[in-house]
């Protein structure tokens, strides 16, 4: 994205990532941003930005008209919380995405659209396999349910019809999400930092400030329909993870077999926490002229448990 002011419209701008990419695009970029906010958000935050109620389902698509993108980020997806809500979701999502699919291929200017994706939709690799961007997709945990509602961009690519990239980051680590859930709020409750299964299962990790920089980074400096596997440094097993994690609270790892996930959460969240998804990529010069913020995992636990001692 050069100097010259653009519209810049992201789609899910208070979710766990689109909070993260607003932050750094409105401090960072001199172009004009356009927000999509559904009705229970916080609007002080985006006092002084182009904002929009609504979700996919009702967006209205005159706005494009009005304020033509130039650039979309879409971080907006229909979630649930079990098997059947999920199915449901994934439809919506997908007939919600089919529309915005056809009424951007009628302007004048389709923009770049940087659909953020995530891992689990290369499935569970091999030992010794590492996903690169031209993997076949098999979605794994919630994966399988996502890329329904990820289709109608998917076949856009495909198709050409529009200049979709897709970026796929690893595990996000962040003071929500996955880590807090199944990590931070297990320690609070045993003093211990789990591991789930064997631990040997791969993690390719990034802050959640630098994916926030390389999803931006897609948008500006990207190939035409170019995706980006997202990762800022190599990958490590669930156990190092945890054992790191540990060290920075002085408390003891402990082993959460398989059955017992299954037991407790069912077999989506399994497979998430659980499944080897290590990232490599096509494109080696993106990350040698990039400067994490947090360019270790040392680094990234101080700065995430700092914000979470806070809360």
């Amino acid at each position: 994205m050069n100097n010259l002011q653009r519209n810049i419209w992201i789609f899910g701008a208070t979710g766990f990532i689109g909070q993260a990419l607003f932050e750094h695009l409105a401090a960072n970029t001199p172009h004009r941003l356009f927000l999509l906010l559904h009705r229970k958000t916080l609007f002080r935050k985006y006092e002084g930005y182009n904002t929009f109620m609504g979700s996919l389902s009702d967006f209205d698509d005159s706005l494009f008209e009005r304020y033509p993108p130039d650039v979309i980020f879409h971080l907006a997806r229909f979630s649930g919380s079990n098997t059947l809500t999920r199915r449901l979701a994934s439809l919506k999502g997908a007939k919600a995405n089919q529309r915005l699919v056809e009424v951007l291929k009628r302007l004048d200017k389709p923009p770049v659209v940087v659909y953020v994706s995530g891992s689990l939709m290369y499935g569970s690799q091999k030992e010794g396999t590492f996903a690169t961007e031209d993997f076949p997709l098999t979605p794994t945990a919630y994966a399988e349910y996502y890329i329904r509602g990820e289709l109608p961009w998917i076949q856009a690519q495909e198709k050409g019809t529009l200049d979709i990239r897709f970026a796929r980051p690893g595990w996000i680590v962040g003071s929500s999400s996955w880590f807090r859930e199944f990590f931070w709020n297990y320690y609070l409750k045993t003093g211990n930092v789990p591991y789930y299964g064997d631990g040997s299962q791969l993690m390719s990790v990034v802050s959640l400030p630098d994916c926030a920089r390389l999803i931006a980074r897609l948008a500006a400096k990207g190939a035409q329909r170019q995706n980006l596997n997202i990762f800022s440094m190599a990958p490590l097993s669930q156990k190092m993870f945890s054992e790191m994690l540990a060290g920075k609270l002085n408390a003891a790892t402990v082993r959460i077999p398989k059955q017992d996930l299954l037991r407790r959460y069912g077999k989506t969240v399994a497979s998430a926490l659980t499944s080897s998804t290590p990232l490599a990529t096509l494109y080696p010069e993106w990350y040698e002229d990039f400067q994490p913020l947090t360019p270790d995992l040392e680094t990234v636990f101080d700065d995430v448990l700092a914000h979470l001692k806070n809360k």
